[in-house]
Parts: C-alpha cells; structure tokens; sequence
C-alpha cells in the first residue's frame, strides 16, 4: 500500500490538535464512580425509600400502640389536658388510635390514591394534636409536629408526583394532559411547604437550644458555668448561624440532598442522646418532669419517663425520615438545584 504523503499526516496531526480534549474528572466525580463500582445504588435507593416511610408514620404507629395499651393513662391525660367531660376522657384516645393507624396503614400499604388519603389523615391528626393535649402553647411541641408535618407533606408530594407519572387510561386527552401538569404543579407546591416545615425544629433549636448549651460550656479563664464571656458567645453565634444557614439552603432547594443527609444524621444522633427511653426501663428511681405543659415538676416513676422520651424519641425519628426522603427524590421543580428537572442519580440512571 502506497505510504501516505507528508501533508496528509499534517493534516491528521492538526486534525488530532483541534480536536476538544476529554474534560478531566474531578476527585469527587472518581470518588462516586468508585462507590459505583462497589455498592448497588438502585438497592439503596429502594430501600432507603422504604426506610424513609417507615420513620415517618412510626411515631403515629407508636402513638396508636400507645393509646391501645394504655387507655386508662390516656384518659388520665385527658384529664390533665383539660377535657372536662368524662366522655371525651374515652372518646378522644379512641378518635386518636382510630385516626393514627389508619392513616399509617394506608400510608404504608398504598403508594397510590390510598397513600395520600393517610397522609391527609395524619396531616389533620397533626394539626389537631397539640389541642387535644393542651400544648398549644408549647412551642417546642408545637414545632415538632410541624416538622412531622414537613415530613408528611414531602411523603404526599411524591405520592402525586408518582400518580403523575402513571400512564393516562385511554390515551392522552387534552383535559387529561392539563389535569396531571396541575397535579404536578401541586405536588411541586406541596414538596416546597414540606420543606419549610421539616426544618420548623432546626430553627428552634438554632434560637433557644444552642443558647443552653452554650451558657453550659467552658471556654477560657473567664467564662465560668453561667458566667457569659466571649466564648460562649461566640460558640452560640458560630452554632446558630450554621444551623440557620443549612435549613436556609434546605428551604431554598440548593445542595439540599446533602444537607438533609446531614441533618438526618445530626438528628439521628441527638435523639439518641436526649431521648435514651430504653436507659429509663432499667432505672428504680423517680423523675422529675420537663417540658410538658401541666405536668412541670411532676415526680413521676421511671417507667413514665420512658415513656414519655420513647415518644419524642420517635418523632425525631420522623423527621429523620423525612429528611431520607428528600435525600432520595430531591427538592422538585421549585428550588434552586432542580428548577430544570430532577438531577438523575446512578439508580434512577439505570432504571430509565
């Protein structure tokens, strides 16, 4: 074969010069294939999506248990709540196991149309819970449950999302077509409330906790226990601003998968340590209650004190599970880091 000519292999070589070179992968970008490579994501993905629904009806499914297990406590605090009737004493303990696990059930075993008829039962359950109790004005209480709340909202958002990605029975009509766009504009909506109100106890710790435990520490020569130097101050300012300025970023929708991992885990963790319900089961002495309005200082036995962290315990472990969920399906259309459409993960990847 005749040898190619000097000025065709110029050509080659100016072609080769001009042509764009491979962008270089980032050390995060290697990082994730790695873990590709090693860990089935889409199993992840799956099954952090069951665990995520579990942790959000789990204080409702313990609440019911509770109520059905102790009726005669619960109409106690009734009692105490300020329900004057002796009637209400049974028939509202009744209207909460009612409402609670039909709500979680549906929940649990439905993704469709049955799914969100328990999330708007547990939404109302919700809502009505702090005056069924007299918490109304427990702020701290209050706040929880609307971070529950978030959670329940993020959950029936997706539920919408998924009813809109079901194929239209007998083809695709005009009404048909607008009538899924506005369910999904609804759903969009819906995830953008949750996530105000998933980061509701965030906030409030930023506010109040950090104050207390702060003013605990000690951090130099002049700051003694109680005493307000420029330490504590400091440590007060640094923590509060992070945490304000990670729920903004929640709320907002940027960098929001990682930032609800990392709250998911802070709350994980601080539930563990402020509510250890199983360490009280094993303990013969009395406590002192706190943090319960009409029943501040109330000496009461071990076995109620578990119960009442074993309660908190599991509405921090909601609010974690709806922290997962938005780890798993994103912040939706209204947001900063996916107003173009949802950012495709590895799992999602491979089932399209």
């Amino acid at each position: 074969a005749p040898s190619s000519s000097p000025m065709s292999s110029l050509k080659v070589q100016l072609t080769q010069a001009a042509a764009p070179s491979p962008p270089s992968i980032s050390f995060v970008e290697r990082y994730k294939v790695a873990v590709e490579a090693r860990i089935n994501l889409k199993h992840v993905h799956r099954r952090l999506q069951v665990v995520a629904k579990l942790l959000i009806v789990a204080t409702f499914v313990e609440d019911a248990l509770r109520m059905l297990f102790k009726f005669d406590q619960q109409q106690q605090s009734m009692e105490i709540a300020g329900w004057t009737s002796p009637a209400l004493h049974t028939l509202l303990p009744l209207l909460s196991l009612a409402v609670q696990s039909c709500g979680a059930l549906l929940v649990l075993a439905s993704s469709g149309v049955g799914g969100e008829v328990g999330c708007y039962l547990l939404l109302g359950w919700c809502v009505w819970h702090p005056f069924m109790y007299g918490q109304a004005g427990n702020r701290e209480f209050v706040l929880e449950t609307a971070t529950i709340s978030g959670g329940l909202l993020i959950l029936l958002s997706h539920l919408l999302l998924l009813r809109t990605k079901a194929p239209l029975l007998g083809g695709v009509s005009a009404a048909a077509a607008q009538e899924q766009k506005d369910r999904t504009a609804t759903a969009h909506r819906i995830q953008a409330v949750g996530r105000v109100l998933v980061v509701s106890f965030f906030l409030y710790v930023a506010a109040t906790k950090t104050h207390a435990w702060s003013v605990s520490l000690s951090l130099g020569p002049g700051d003694g226990p109680g005493v307000w130097g420029w330490g504590t101050r400091t440590v007060e300012l640094l923590l509060s601003l992070l945490i304000l300025y990670l729920c903004w970023l929640v709320v907002i929708g940027m960098k929001s998968r990682g930032v609800a991992l990392l709250l998911a885990v802070t709350m994980f963790l601080a539930a563990v340590w402020m509510h250890p319900w199983c360490l009280f089961l094993f303990s013969s002495r009395t406590y002192t209650m706190q943090g319960v309005v009409g029943m501040e200082g109330f000496e009461v036995d071990a076995f109620t004190m578990a119960d009442h962290h074993r309660y908190f315990f599991f509405q921090s472990m909601s609010t974690v599970g709806a922290l997962l969920l938005l780890v798993v399906h994103g912040p939706g259309a209204l947001s900063v880091d996916e107003q173009d459409g949802p950012i495709k993960i590895a799992s999602e990847k491979a089932e399209a």
